[in-house]
């Protein structure tokens, strides 16, 4: 608990920074340059893995190092970003505007604290069902933190693209081109596919490999193979349409309908239908990694009917 409380509070320091890093980040693939981005990531990351090597192996500062090396990453990579924003040859930078543009902050706002929310309460919708799955024991434990692991490599193409996604049709859309963001919905959801697909297969066909890596007992390590299994296979058919569809909604502003859903179904499903699968039924955390197949297949099927009926072109009406 100690170690724990240590790591949080020197990460908190971190989040103004990475937040500012996140907003940049942002501006840039606005701009579409997310070349920009890509770099400060990198660096970011390069200096988190050498600082992790320091503090933790060279100066014994165990989980102080590893929260402080993440902490100077992240304010690294905040200040990189803050100064390229800076460039005169940029559309939007640092310096180009006196005061505050508050109808501006209202219509980030607007998009800003619906996702926010969102994305909070599906962290403790996370936290909430590790806790359900903590009730099993430690090999349970362990294998669910294995199979989120090769779970995060298999969607990983198409956590990309679904911010190239928001940016693509955010473009369309502050255009006024809904014909256009239709089409390029339609066409970079099928590369999304393809392309997340492709990666979660290669996860697959290389479990067998990449679970060697874990110095854990043969019961978790086929446990976590069922269930990285459970998640890639349906990942394949059905991630991009549940995480990256309704981001097509989020660039046209139509923010609070992909907000209650996922939240009414992480309740309802991801949450107490766990609890049924995975406790009352007595499937254990296989019953619980059912249960949010199933909380994907809700939600889809709202997101897919948003679509095609055409609602979220009407919430985009301009300056």
């Amino acid at each position: 608990m100690k170690n724990a409380v240590i790591y949080l509070t020197i990460s908190a320091i971190s989040y103004p920074f990475l937040a500012v890093y996140n907003s940049c980040a942002a501006l840039f693939r606005s701009m579409g340059n997310s070349k920009i981005s890509m770099q400060a990531s990198i660096i970011m990351n390069v200096i988190n893995v050498i600082g992790d090597a320091l503090f933790i192996f060279g100066f014994h500062w165990s989980v102080a190092g590893a929260a402080g090396a993440s902490l100077i990453s992240r304010m690294t990579a905040c200040f990189i970003l803050m100064w390229r924003l800076r460039d005169p040859k940029l559309d939007i930078r640092i310096g180009t505007t006196k005061g505050v543009n508050m109808r501006m902050v209202k219509q980030i706002l607007h998009i800003g604290i619906p996702n926010g929310i969102e994305n909070s309460i599906f962290q403790l919708g996370r936290v909430l069902t590790v806790s359900i799955i903590a009730m099993f024991g430690t090999t349970q434990i362990a294998a669910n933190a294995i199979a989120n692991n090769l779970d995060s490599m298999g969607v990983l193409p198409g956590t990309a693209m679904s911010l190239a996604i928001i940016t693509v049709i955010g473009r369309c859309v502050g255009a006024g081109d809904f014909e256009q963001a239709e089409y390029y919905a339609k066409k970079m959801m099928k590369l999304t596919y393809v392309i997340n697909g492709i990666c979660c297969l290669v996860v697959i066909l290389t479990m067998p490999v990449t679970l060697r890596l874990y110095g854990v007992s043969g019961e978790t390590r086929h446990l976590g193979a069922v269930l990285a299994l459970i998640h890639n296979g349906c990942a394949i058919f059905l991630w991009p349409a549940g995480f990256c569809l309704p981001n097509v909604m989020r660039a046209a502003n139509d923010v609070k309908f992909p907000m209650c859903v996922s939240i009414a179904s992480m309740f309802i499903f991801r949450i107490g239908l766990s609890y049924v699968t995975g406790v009352a039924m007595g499937l254990g955390a296989i019953g619980v990694w059912i249960a949010m197949i199933i909380d994907w297949i809700v939600r889809i099927s709202f997101f897919v009917t948003r679509f095609f009926s055409g609602k979220w072109k009407t919430f985009y009406h301009g300056e």
